[in-house]
């Protein structure tokens, strides 16, 4: 299995549209769309053929996974009286088939990478943006594999497939990079100094973490545990707020909580991270203070190995 997490080289590579983001937009168009018509489900149902339950799911799209059926949705229009050809009907039959379009984890190779790190992988997919806020722990977009290895088969869960764990981070990490999002990571100082795997994997982590830093893509800072946050919430766990290139694809809030990862969706909660995360960069050491501690620390560490 590789060791190179984020390439650094992502030329000529295009972004895909997130899902999520297209699964969101349509539900709310077909929602408009029958509130306008005046049907309720069991009408809508009757004229379109495409069941009552179907239609609420596809409405609701509150299982991140699902994809919709293209078939279903023009079959809905149709019953909705849009004009196939018109630009209506182009443009959420378009929503449908990228909300529906196949993803990389789809294959055999990362069957076993996860449920909750399937989510992640979601909402990182097409995103021209990512702020995420870390504590104890490095986060996944910049584990080395070593570092990953260590802290799979430390959990708690047995019968996990740490290879096909690890190969899902990998995966979630090369997206990353051929995407050429921008990457702000702000790390609370003790996921810094802390050991929680082995010296020699710790020291490669941390020489990883600069690497990571001198890419224009990438900005690496450190919180440390003396910071000013100034007024406001402070963060009660680890989260990412995300961002995609099209304007109309609204951001989106993941919490990395204990179980499965949550998904926050809420406009007005959605601004408060992102006010949190811009009160985190403020309050966290510059780029070029933040490798300097890192680079310290791994000093450190090296003359004890």
């Amino acid at each position: 299995m590789p060791t190179c997490i984020i390439p650094a080289s992502t030329k000529g590579t295009a972004v895909t549209p997130n899902p999520l983001a297209r699964r969101r937009r349509l539900s709310r168009a077909l929602v408009d769309l029958r509130d306008k018509a005046g049907y309720g489900h069991v009408e809508l149902a009757r004229r379109s053929g495409v069941t009552a339950s179907v239609i609420s799911r596809l409405e609701s799209p509150s299982e991140p996974g699902r994809r919709p059926n293209v078939l279903h949705v023009r079959k809905l229009l149709d019953a909705l009286d849009v004009p196939r050809g018109s630009d209506e009907f182009i443009h959420i039959e378009k929503l449908a088939e990228d909300a529906a379009d196949s993803r990389w984890w789809d294959s055999h190779t990362y069957r076993a990478m996860g449920g909750g790190q399937r989510v992640f992988a979601l909402v990182e997919l097409g995103a021209a943006t990512i702020d995420e806020y870390a504590a104890g722990l490095l986060p996944g977009l910049v584990q080395t594999e070593e570092y990953a290895r260590h802290r799979i088969a430390a959990g708690e869960e047995a019968d996990v497939d740490v290879d096909a764990i690890v190969a899902g981070r990998l995966g979630r990490q090369r997206q990353l990079a051929e995407q050429g999002t921008t990457y702000r990571l702000v790390l609370e100082e003790h996921a810094v100094r802390r050991y929680p795997v082995p010296p020699a994997v710790m020291l490669d982590q941390l020489r990883h973490l600069l690497d990571l830093a001198d890419r224009p893509q990438v900005s690496i800072r450190v919180l440390p545990v003396a910071a000013d946050l100034g007024p406001g919430p402070a963060p009660r766990a680890p989260y990412a707020h995300i961002s995609y290139p099209d304007p109309d694809d609204p951001p989106i809030v993941i919490i990395d909580g204990v179980g499965d990862p949550l998904l926050d969706t809420s406009e007005s909660s959605v601004s408060g991270y992102a006010r949190l995360c811009e009160r985190l960069r403020r309050a966290a050491l510059s780029d070029a203070d933040s490798a300097a501690l890192i680079h310290q620390v791994a000093g450190a560490l090296a003359t004890t190995i």
